[in-house]
């Protein structure tokens, strides 16, 4: 018999099975549909469990798919974080370990609800899903990688729902589409059912999701004219080339001639992904005995006067990532920003990037990892994270443009988009190389366009690059350590979906209604507890 308090070899080998469904959904096997059963199996073993063998039973499902899901960090942090294989796999371990308490707590929750309520425990799971999801992009600085949303970025009717309650509401809808099935599912043991009607209720609902999704991909476009012809750089250049001291100049130049080419293809703004060129616009002065007290920043002489010139000279708006640097109480403080260079030759204004990459260009918990050192080269400090959530200006309109793991913070982009007229993404996603982390990537950016119906121009050093339309259509693409350029159109826009306006009140909401719904189960509990005062 198995014990309702721990896992139990059947219930472990559900938990399991729910948690590599959720693995094939994403990149790069892309089995999207998987995703709409995948929590089946986890909800039907946790059951008949108690709270605490659900929980175990969700961390169990949470291990399975993120250890699936991430496991190319492993070689990222050996190679470029310079970490022996056995310091990897362990960090890579409490990532998973810390993201898999999430799927135990909603295992746990959806058991004590389906307790108190039976069924109607099993059709709230959505709430308590989006919930922790939403936690899960906060705590800690957040890490909102794999949400479950993410899985459909490839099933368009559904991912339109995007626009009206972020990627949580697709999250939502397939996490609904698994508790009604798991409602529809006979099981012995579980409370008050639920009429079949009641599950097919959802299924319908989920269905006249796709169906509204579907109608919203005939409509017509809402841009602005014909747009701008931009053009996406992808020079792909390696990491380890990149910061090599005799490369520089070759790499600059290749980049002014796929520059030179975009231009006189007809693009009259040209993006460079993040970290393009192993120079910077802008350099440290030390400070010098009978000179200024406080080191200075400066444009760095010959590289910017040249991206200036090639600039004036093509007629062309330009965006590129470059490191920048600012002098604050005598302390240098590195930033990793978008530079925009006017058609006139002027340099700037900057974005600065402001959702950094833990132990990418900050190490968190310092102290306690003390031996671990940021994998970014090319700063002489530490990043520190910006300030401002301002669109960059050019002709096609404000460029709303973040910077690599920025795309996939709902939040972070719709607050730097709330003026924007289309989207902007570079990237550098050499650091994964040839894995599923670039496709996992471009599937989360993408989610970005439909949220706020928005073109996206994304912009990759070593890919993946593209254009993407306001309703998730990927118009063009570029392939994997490919160099090539990328032209299309961006068409701006002025109108605001729900979601711009709203951004994660959705998640919010679920997130105060899960545990009212708990207090509510506690509060009956109490009320309908044995009075034995009443009962002398």
């Amino acid at each position: 018999m198995i014990s309702p308090d721990g896992p139990g070899p059947k219930r472990a080998i559900l938990a399991i099975l729910s948690g590599a469904l959720l693995a094939l959904s994403y990149p790069r096997f892309d089995l999207f549909p998987l995703a709409f059963v995948a929590l089946v199996p986890l909800l039907a073993a946790a059951g008949a469990a108690t709270v605490r063998g659900a929980f175990g039973l969700g961390l169990l499902t949470g291990i399975t798919f993120n250890g699936i899901l991430l496991y190319w960090l492993i070689p990222v942090m050996e190679r470029y974080g310079g970490l022996p294989g056995a310091a990897s796999i362990a960090l890579l371990g409490l990532l998973v370990l810390y993201l898999s308490l999430y799927t135990g707590a909603f295992a746990a929750v959806v058991t004590a609800w389906t307790r108190r309520y039976g069924d109607l425990g099993l059709l709230l799971a959505p709430i308590a899903w989006v919930a922790l999801e939403l936690a899960r992009a906060r705590v800690l600085g957040g890490f909102p990688w794999g949400l479950l949303g993410y899985s459909q970025y490839r099933n368009l009717p559904v991912l339109q729902v995007a626009s009206l309650g972020s990627v949580y509401a697709v999250s939502f809808v397939v996490a609904a589409c698994n508790a009604a099935v798991a409602v529809a599912i006979p099981r012995a043991g579980r409370g008050p059912r639920v009429p079949l009607w009641g599950a097919a209720g959802v299924l319908a609902a989920v269905a006249a999701v796709h169906l509204g999704g579907a109608l919203a991909l005939h409509m017509p476009p809402a841009g602005g004219g014909a747009g701008e012809v931009v053009a996406l750089v992808q020079a792909n250049v390696p990491q380890d080339r990149k910061w090599d001291r005799g490369a520089e100049d070759a790499i600059v130049g290749e980049l002014i001639e796929m520059t030179r080419r975009a231009a006189a293809a007809g693009a009259r703004i040209v993006i460079w992904p993040e970290s393009s060129s192993p120079l910077s616009f802008r350099r440290v002065v030390p400070a010098r005995p009978g000179g200024a007290p406080d080191p200075v920043v400066e444009e760095r002489p010959g590289y910017a006067d040249r991206i200036s010139a090639v600039a004036r000279e093509l007629d062309i708006e330009l965006i590129a990532g470059s490191v920048d640097y600012r002098v604050e109480g005598g302390t240098i403080r590195a930033l990793n920003s978008a530079f925009r260079v006017g058609a006139d030759g002027s340099i700037g204004p900057t974005y600065d990037k402001v959702q950094l990459v833990p132990f990418g260009e900050y190490v968190p918990l310092r102290r306690l990892l003390f031996f671990v050192n940021p994998m970014v080269e090319g700063a002489i400090a530490e990043f520190a994270p910006g300030r401002r959530f301002e669109p960059l200006p050019t002709r096609a309109g404000p460029a709303a443009t973040v910077i690599c793991y920025e795309a996939i913070f709902p939040r972070v982009v719709a607050r730097i988009a709330r003026r924007a007229a289309f989207l902007v993404n570079i990237t550098n996603d050499a650091w994964f190389g040839r894995s599923a982390g670039p496709h996992q990537h471009l599937a989360m950016a993408i989610v970005r366009s439909v949220e706020l119906r928005r073109d996206l121009a994304r912009a990759a050093n070593t890919g993946i690059s593209a254009l993407v339309d306001p309703y998730g259509r990927i118009v063009q693409r570029s392939e994997l350590e490919e160099r090539t350029v990328l032209l299309g159109r961006v068409r701006p826009r002025s109108d605001r979906t729900l979601c711009a306006v709203i951004t994660d009140r959705f998640a919010w909401a679920c997130a105060i209604l899960t545990p009212l719904l708990l207090f509510a189960r506690r509060r009956a509990r109490a009320r309908d507890a044995p009075d034995p005062a009443r009962d002398m």
